[in-house]
């Protein structure tokens, strides 16, 4: 998996691969009619990808947390499955959380962290 320039394991899952394709939206008009509108979804499809138990480095955590504080507003991602998209950090949820594999009172850059989740937005 590749987000930007960053090489990460295959190890990771994607947890929402469900993404209804329409959305609608209904409201009452002043005559008591119902106004329903339907629309095709057309961007903005979470991806939310998860490690699990599987390990990774905290200088790879390190460094997708730099990416994320670039603000960038757009940026590639390809996925384990091989699929590419053009995708930027959902900032409205907290993009990427990990936790320690085991605690240690100076982490380094070779500690290793485990259920990293990491959450963007699919713009294309």
């Amino acid at each position: 998996m590749i987000i930007d320039s960053i090489v990460l394991d295959d190890d990771f899952v994607r947890t929402d691969a469900y993404w209804p394709a329409h959305r609608s939206s209904s409201q009452y008009a002043s005559s008591g009619a119902l106004i329903i509108e339907l629309a095709a979804m057309q961007a903005g499809e979470p991806i939310t990808l998860n490690s699990g138990d599987h390990w990774i480095r905290k200088s790879k955590v390190d460094a997708l947390l730099a990416h994320i504080k670039q603000g960038l507003t757009s940026f590639n991602v390809t996925l384990p499955d091989g699929s590419t998209h053009n995708c930027m950090w959902d900032y409205s949820n907290q993009p990427l959380t990990a936790e320690p594999l085991r605690r240690e009172t100076y982490p380094t850059a070779n500690s290793w962290l485990v259920n990293v989740q990491l959450r963007l937005i699919k713009l294309d």
